[in-house]
């Protein structure tokens, strides 16, 4: 094995020989600490960085008007302290009118994340179907799956929960194996607290699947505020309050955690074995900061 400049052999004195030992003893020292580092989980701060994955979440937003942009300016702000690799959004995308982006719900209102040159991944909500923005600007088919990081992110069309098509392509993409956090994403909700209720052919067809392949967490919107659901060690968490007017929470469903009617978007962390959300307030007030357990 050929060894560094520090295990290099002296042999010209014994001065050499001296400087070689204290050296050596210095790398062996070295070696032992970065060992006890890593056992007890604290290595060097680049390599942890390396393993993460950190994305902003958004939903029922292109509303145009001074609630989304603030949570917009909040989410660039945060973007430039935490370097988000995309924005992802639980649908709804562009109101007034529906579907379409215009000068008023999206070039001025989101305009500091569109200069960031940021990527959108978009959900399709039920006020983006009359138009094609969603596809045209955001880039998003109706259903899609792709990989950042860790993490395996599905994301589905609500507005067809009925779909055979979509089924399929739900139990091909659950049954790959993964090596990080499954994340699921679309717009109207399996469970819900706020106005809008619970879609029950999702909750026959989708929540069986995402129990059966351990899914750790489903991003949702259409109630418009944050909420958090747990049921059946899945984590629902709705993120509905990027612009449009908030809902209130009506609806005391079994599992629910937090219910918040108020604006705000996501900041997301993924990493292998670990899965962390924060609700973040248009003011950057933290409303809530919850580990989701990777299964």
């Amino acid at each position: 094995m050929r060894l560094g400049p520090g295990f290099a052999p002296a042999r010209r004195n014994s001065g050499a020989r001296s400087r070689t030992a204290r050296l050596t003893l210095t790398s062996v020292a070295a070696c032992i600490a970065a060992i006890a580092l890593a056992a007890a989980g604290l290595g060097a701060p680049e390599a942890s960085a390396a393993r993460t994955e950190r994305f902003a979440v958004k939903g029922d937003w292109g509303y145009g008007g001074d609630a989304q942009r603030a949570v917009t300016r909040r989410m660039c702000r945060e973007h430039r302290r935490l370097g988000f690799a995309f924005v992802l959004t639980t649908g709804d995308n562009f109101y007034r009118p529906d579907g379409r982006a215009t000068v008023a719900n999206w070039d001025r209102p989101e305009s500091c994340l569109r200069q960031s040159g940021i990527p959108w991944r978009a959900a399709w909500g039920n006020h983006d179907v009359p138009g094609d923005s969603t596809r045209t600007v955001l880039g998003a088919p109706r259903w899609y799956r792709f990989r950042s990081g860790p993490a395996q992110i599905i994301v589905l069309d609500a507005n067809r929960s009925d779909n055979r098509r979509q089924l399929r392509f739900l139990r091909r993409a659950l049954s790959e194996p993964s090596a990080g956090p499954r994340i699921v994403v679309m717009h109207q909700p399996v469970y819900a607290a706020g106005l809008h209720r619970p879609d029950p052919g999702q909750q026959r067809r989708w929540a069986p699947l995402f129990r059966r392949h351990r899914v750790a967490l489903v991003l949702q919107g259409h109630n418009h505020g944050y909420e958090r659901i747990v049921r059946d060690r899945v984590t629902y968490i709705t993120t509905g309050g990027g612009g449009a007017p908030v809902y209130p929470c009506v609806r005391l469903v079994r599992g629910l955690r937090r219910c918040l009617p108020t604006h705000h978007f996501l900041a997301v962390s993924v990493a292998p074995r670990a899965l962390s959300v924060r609700a973040v307030g248009t003011r950057g007030q933290t409303l809530e900061r919850v580990r989701i357990p990777v299964p």
